[in-house]
């Protein structure tokens, strides 16, 4: 298996290379290509990216200016050559077995969807917690995994027809939905810590409201059709 790893970036200009390396000390037999998109940042992302796409290989790097994150998703994903999709948060990080351990079991057990559980890194208190994502099968509709450091094939993203661009939040949400609503495809879970989710002051997951209020409203829309 060799995955597609995408990082939509706004505004993460000083987190972006350290990304991108983590990507890259894993063992490149399953990295097939990395893709940036730079969507209407205002800071130093597209002169890291630029540097980064001539220094690096694999590095496919676009600049578009949708100011919307499933837009960038759905864009990212048209220019993949791969079939196994990954995003990767630019302020985030893999550690150097993600690819291998997480490609191989996506292959053993011919999943459709592969999520693990994540390490949660403070950056203020430089402390580190493991965050358990198993979603229990009554809670499903409830709770879903953190839409970064998953596997899925990119099947999926074309028969749920992408990613939800008229919402501007919980678009993980939406879409993890739309998968358990086609009641056909494999998700399965891996109870390994691969992924580092960085908490820091500029995090966009922390505007609370907007995304309680979002997620309701996308719980509504596709309740009925669960």
């Amino acid at each position: 298996i060799m995955i597609s790893f995408l990082i939509p970036s706004h505004n993460y200009g000083k987190y972006l290379i350290r990304c991108v390396d983590s990507i890259l000390k894993n063992n490149p037999k399953f990295i097939k290509e990395i893709v940036i998109v730079n969507d209407s940042s205002e800071d130093n992302t597209d002169e890291v990216a630029t540097k980064i796409r001539k220094q690096r290989k694999k590095i496919k790097y676009f600049k578009k200016n949708f100011k919307n994150l499933s837009k960038t998703m759905n864009f990212a994903i048209k220019k993949t050559e791969g079939n196994v999709i990954c995003k990767i948060d630019p302020d985030d990080q893999i550690k150097k077995n993600f690819a291998e351990i997480l490609g191989k079991k996506f292959f053993e057990l011919k999943a459709d969807f592969l999520y693990s559980d994540f390490i949660v890194r403070d950056k203020s208190t430089k402390k580190e917690k493991i965050k358990n994502q198993k979603v229990h099968p009554f809670l499903k509709k409830l709770m879903y995994p953190h839409g970064s450091g998953c596997l899925y094939n990119k099947k999926i993203w074309k028969e749920v027809k992408g990613y939800n661009e008229k919402i501007f939040y919980q678009d993980d949400y939406d879409f993890w939905l739309k998968i358990l609503n086609k009641k056909k495809f494999k998700i399965n879970y891996l109870s390994e810590a691969l992924y580092i989710y960085n908490i820091h002051g500029s995090n966009m997951s922390k505007n609370i409201i907007n995304k309680n209020v979002t997620k309701l409203k996308i719980l509504l829309t596709n309740l009925f059709k669960l």
